[in-house]
Protein backbone atom coordinates (compact mmCIF):
# COMPACT_ATOMS: atom_id res chain seq x y z
CA UNK A 1 0.00 0.00 0.00
CA UNK A 2 2.93 2.15 0.86
CA UNK A 3 5.04 1.68 -1.95
CA UNK A 4 1.69 2.17 -4.29
CA UNK A 5 0.94 5.60 -2.34
CA UNK A 6 4.90 7.07 -3.58
CA UNK A 7 4.12 5.52 -7.13
CA UNK A 8 1.14 7.87 -7.00
CA UNK A 9 3.00 10.67 -5.78
CA UNK A 10 5.81 10.23 -8.19
CA UNK A 11 3.94 9.97 -10.95
CA UNK A 12 2.91 13.81 -10.57
CA UNK A 13 6.38 14.51 -10.80
CA UNK A 14 7.88 16.01 -14.68
CA UNK A 15 10.33 12.96 -14.17
CA UNK A 16 7.82 10.34 -15.05
CA UNK A 17 7.54 11.70 -18.78
CA UNK A 18 9.83 8.63 -19.66
CA UNK A 19 7.75 5.54 -20.16
CA UNK A 20 9.98 2.02 -19.31
CA UNK A 21 10.27 1.11 -23.24
CA UNK A 22 11.86 4.52 -24.21
CA UNK A 23 14.59 3.45 -21.23
CA UNK A 24 15.16 0.71 -22.25
CA UNK A 25 16.19 2.12 -25.84
CA UNK A 26 18.08 5.23 -24.31
CA UNK A 27 21.86 5.87 -24.19
CA UNK A 28 23.29 3.78 -21.12
CA UNK A 29 24.76 7.18 -19.99
CA UNK A 30 21.23 9.08 -20.54
CA UNK A 31 19.18 6.18 -19.13
CA UNK A 32 21.89 6.06 -15.71
CA UNK A 33 21.34 9.46 -15.00
CA UNK A 34 17.62 9.36 -15.12
CA UNK A 35 17.55 6.27 -13.19
CA UNK A 36 19.87 8.24 -10.78
CA UNK A 37 17.66 11.62 -10.97
CA UNK A 38 14.10 9.51 -9.66
CA UNK A 39 15.83 7.62 -6.63
CA UNK A 40 17.53 11.16 -5.52
CA UNK A 41 14.07 12.91 -5.74
CA UNK A 42 12.38 9.61 -4.28
CA UNK A 43 15.22 9.90 -1.32
CA UNK A 44 16.36 13.54 -1.37
CA UNK A 45 13.22 15.37 -1.28
CA UNK A 46 11.66 15.82 2.24
CA UNK A 47 8.12 14.77 2.99
CA UNK A 48 6.07 14.05 6.33
CA UNK A 49 3.82 11.34 4.44
CA UNK A 50 3.00 7.82 4.94
CA UNK A 51 6.38 6.40 3.23
CA UNK A 52 8.71 8.64 4.61
CA UNK A 53 9.94 6.35 7.05
CA UNK A 54 10.58 3.85 3.17
CA UNK A 55 12.57 6.75 2.05
CA UNK A 56 14.93 6.77 5.00
CA UNK A 57 15.30 2.90 4.61
CA UNK A 58 16.47 3.36 0.82
CA UNK A 59 18.50 6.08 1.57
CA UNK A 60 19.86 4.12 4.09
CA UNK A 61 20.44 0.92 1.90
CA UNK A 62 21.79 2.86 -1.39
CA UNK A 63 24.45 4.96 0.66
CA UNK A 64 25.45 1.83 2.66
CA UNK A 65 25.27 -0.44 0.37
CA UNK A 66 27.26 1.91 -1.86
CA UNK A 67 25.50 1.38 -5.03
CA UNK A 68 27.42 2.44 -8.12
CA UNK A 69 25.49 4.11 -11.29
CA UNK A 70 26.51 0.65 -13.15
CA UNK A 71 24.57 -1.56 -10.57
CA UNK A 72 21.52 0.71 -10.34
CA UNK A 73 21.03 0.65 -14.23
CA UNK A 74 21.83 -3.24 -14.82
CA UNK A 75 19.10 -3.75 -11.86
CA UNK A 76 16.74 -0.97 -13.44
CA UNK A 77 16.98 -2.54 -16.95
CA UNK A 78 16.92 -6.32 -15.51
CA UNK A 79 13.82 -5.28 -13.77
CA UNK A 80 12.05 -3.81 -17.26
CA UNK A 81 13.28 -6.88 -19.39
CA UNK A 82 11.39 -9.49 -16.53
CA UNK A 83 8.72 -6.83 -15.88
CA UNK A 84 7.46 -6.02 -19.54
CA UNK A 85 3.80 -4.95 -18.10
CA UNK A 86 5.73 -1.90 -16.10
CA UNK A 87 5.14 0.74 -18.60
CA UNK A 88 6.52 3.47 -16.40
CA UNK A 89 10.03 4.36 -16.41
CA UNK A 90 9.96 5.85 -12.66
CA UNK A 91 7.54 2.72 -11.70
CA UNK A 92 10.09 0.64 -12.85
CA UNK A 93 12.79 2.35 -10.94
CA UNK A 94 10.91 2.56 -7.68
CA UNK A 95 9.75 -1.36 -8.10
CA UNK A 96 13.66 -1.87 -8.89
CA UNK A 97 14.95 -0.29 -5.75
CA UNK A 98 12.28 -1.88 -3.37
CA UNK A 99 13.32 -5.20 -4.25
CA UNK A 100 17.21 -4.45 -3.63
CA UNK A 101 16.28 -2.84 -0.52
CA UNK A 102 15.10 -4.28 2.14
CA UNK A 103 12.66 -3.34 4.46
CA UNK A 104 13.16 -3.00 8.57
CA UNK A 105 12.19 -6.38 9.91
CA UNK A 106 12.94 -8.16 6.42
Amino acid sequence: MKLALLLVLLSVSPVNAMSAAELLKADKGFASGYIFGAIEYQIAVACDDDVSVRRQEIRKCLVDGKFMSQQLYGTVISFIKIHPEQTSAVGAIVHAVDEICPRSGR
